[in-house]
């Protein structure tokens, strides 16, 4: 059996909604029903077969092709099974997700992984603003998984986020993990300004110390931390290898709220 794949036939004129292309929904049926699935935005009612050429026959392994920054959804609410993005992908991919694996050879737009609760959302560019943030309709940003983002991550990074793992390749916009209430977000490179702004809990990591800290964090000086040995090993394992030692500057805050969240920037 070879994955459900759905190549684009030519740009979009106008945005896709591709929420209703996931495994558990696909799963029995046929390819002129999945064809017909309704995926437009605007009053003109479109399908899937007007936009994308569908082959293969394995609905848990689905493969989308030359897709762009106007396909939405991709993903979103994902239940089981796992998806390829040969392309970019548009807002909320991954958004609601509770298992699976979802991977993205490209970029994502805004709200990557809004408050997804669980499996794996690997993008290998840059993504939108608000990625792990909150979804339309919710209260908490991400509740649970990985995502890792192999480029740059636009501003507001796991607004609200309550549990789970961040990892960001390149520089993260401003107010990254602002108003976190738990939750662990690894930095390999810079951040912009107001970083962990509202932090109630939860782990800021950096691998560079920021320009720019907030005066509400308090300096609890250099410390040893079994838990970022932990991490370091158990990221190798994952095949996300990181070095990341066992000493860190610790800092705690955000002294204006709880303050009981922490700042790492490895010593």
């Amino acid at each position: 059996m070879s994955a459900l794949t759905f190549k684009l036939k030519g740009k979009p004129d106008q945005r896709l909604d591709l929420s209703p292309l996931v495994p558990a929904r696909l799963a029995r049926l046929k390819q002129k029903q999945i064809e017909a699935l309704v995926i437009g935005t605007t009053r003109a009612k479109l399908s899937v077969g007007d936009f994308f050429k569908v082959k293969g026959d394995d609905a848990e392994r689905l493969r989308f092709v030359g897709t762009d920054k106007r396909c939405d959804n991709i993903g979103k609410s994902l239940s089981e099974g796992e998806i390829v993005v040969d392309g970019n992908a548009g807002a909320y991919v991954g958004a609601a997700m509770k298992r699976g694996r979802i991977e993205v050879k490209g970029n994502a737009g805004a709200l990557a992984g809004a408050s997804m609760a669980g499996g794996s959302l690997a993008i290998a560019g840059s993504a939108g603003e608000s990625a792990a943030g909150i979804l339309v309709g919710e209260t908490h940003g991400m509740r649970g998984g990985v995502l890792t983002i192999g480029r740059h991550a636009g501003p507001l990074l796991g607004e609200r986020m309550r549990r789970g793992l961040v990892i960001v390749g390149g520089d993260a916009g401003d107010y990254a993990g602002g108003r976190m209430i738990a939750g662990t977000i690894l930095f390999k490179r810079g951040v912009g300004r107001n970083a962990g702004y509202g932090l109630r809990r939860g782990s800021l990591i950096f691998l560079r110390e920021p320009e720019d800290i907030l005066p509400t964090f308090g300096d609890c000086g250099v410390v040893e931390f079994d838990y970022l040995r932990l991490l370091e090993t158990w990221l190798r394992g994952t095949g996300r290898p990181v070095r990341l030692g066992g000493r860190a500057r610790r800092l705690m805050g955000d002294m204006s709220v709880l303050g009981k969240g922490e700042m790492l920037i490895l010593a």
